[in-house]
């Protein structure tokens, strides 16, 4: 039996979910110059409804931080009566009893998370005078389930396309089943308008343009994982205050996919320069079939696009394109997950510096140099979480000696540096 290393299946496995990484291809022969088309088809994912009707009162109100805050749990489907998808999931929001700064800041969690969560990152924001959002959102299925069928991936497009979809609620998606009504942007503008009415001196309605649309000029974003994605979609399409990406940014994919003519039929093991001789619905297997194929792997079409100014859901230009420059993005990434292998290659296409810059966050402290905007870490995760999921959820986060959670001092100076050239 052929022995994969840990390292090797995590990053094949979660190609499509994931992303993958920048290194050249195996030289391409001849024979397959012209290109092999491997995406499939099959039928459109659905979105999780989860439960049919939300529980508990739908806004659920207690002070936090001993009296320097307000937290609360909102009910998705009380802001909107036409939201009926992952119920379970209520909104987080974090008010500072002083807010000191005019920007909303906005989380979105990874793949099945809770908001609920995510209070560290909103404790931190609060902490820093943003009013603060973990938005529940759809985030099942996981965009490499949406963009999977069980004998292949489906074409290139189809991350980009699923997250417009749940961003803005186009149907422009034939790989993903969902009404307008759960998208990002509408339970946010639902959300807002449910602050603005039940608390109407906090000025939540000032994060809303006249139209009723979310005025994104005025928030920063977050995200981690899936979540990082959206967060990275948005700042693609619209000029935000700041972003912080936690390990991913973007979508990675099989390069054979985004690019047919670098596929490279192979027979066995070694002819690939990554030692992946498989197909994409059998990453792990001993003996290649007689339909293998190389997997090495790249970033995916949106990591490489700029604003869409068509509105097809489909970025135009190049990253030097998008709409929120990278003296205003921000990231943290575990040098031991997967999204360690591409999201720096993403990053410095996005203008927010080298790999070489990373910050190894592990052995400096702040203050960081104000153009700091890349940090790594390498510390252990907490209980049986991986390391990608150390960056994420909060029972997962590694703690420094004070209890804080150990990255906390990256998350405070993206939220505060100031914003340089």
């Amino acid at each position: 039996m052929r022995v994969l290393s840990t390292y090797t299946i995590a990053l094949f496995t979660l190609i499509f979910a994931c992303g993958g990484d920048n290194e050249k291809p195996a030289e391409v022969p001849d024979a397959a110059s012209i290109g092999v088309d491997i995406s499939v088809d099959c039928p459109a994912a659905d979105i999780k409804l989860g439960t049919a009707v939300g529980i508990g009162p739908c806004i659920d109100s207690r002070s936090v931080g001993g009296g320097s805050g307000t937290e609360l749990l909102v009910r998705a489907d009380c802001t909107d009566k036409n939201i009926a998808g992952l119920l379970d999931k209520k909104h987080l929001v974090l008010i500072p009893t002083t807010p000191t700064r005019d920007t909303l800041w906005v989380h979105f969690g990874g793949s099945g998370g809770q908001p609920t969560n995510t209070e560290n990152i909103g404790s931190a924001a609060m902490s820093s005078g943003y009013r603060y959002i973990s938005l529940a959102y759809p985030n099942e299925p996981s965009i490499g389930s949406r963009c999977s069928c069980p004998d292949g991936p489906r074409p290139a497009d189809c991350p980009g396309l699923v997250r417009h979809q749940v961003i803005y609620g186009s149907d422009i998606s034939p790989y993903f089943n969902m009404i307008a009504s759960e998208s990002i942007e509408n339970r946010l503008m639902a959300l807002l308008r449910t602050l603005d009415e039940s608390r109407p001196t906090e000025g939540w309605g000032d994060f809303l343009l006249p139209n009723g649309g979310p005025d994104w000029t005025k928030m920063a974003l977050s995200g981690f994982s899936q979540g990082g994605g959206m967060a990275g979609f948005i700042a693609r399409d619209h000029l935000v205050q700041r972003v912080l990406y936690f390990s991913k940014a973007s979508d990675g994919a099989i390069r054979a996919l985004v690019d047919p003519a670098t596929y490279q039929a192979c027979t066995t093991h070694s002819e690939c320069a990554f030692g992946i001789c498989c197909t994409a619905s059998d990453v792990e297997c001993d003996t290649p079939p007689e339909d293998a194929y190389c997997l090495e792997s790249t970033a995916g079409p949106v990591a490489s696009q700029g604003k869409d100014t068509d509105g097809d859901g489909i970025g135009d230009g190049d990253a030097s394109t998008r709409a929120t420059p990278g003296n205003r993005q921000f990231a943290v990434v575990h040098r031991l997950e997967f999204s360690f292998v591409f999201s720096p290659e993403i990053f410095e296409s996005w203008g927010m510096g080298t790999p070489e810059e990373f910050i190894d966050a592990d052995s400096n402290d702040p203050p960081y140099d104000k153009s700091a905007r890349l940090f790594s870490t390498a510390l252990p995760p907490r209980s049986d979480c991986s390391e990608h999921q150390s960056m994420g959820a909060d029972p997962c986060q590694p703690r420094a000696p004070n209890g804080q959670p150990a990255m906390r001092k990256v998350w405070l100076h993206a939220m505060t540096a100031p914003l340089t050239e």
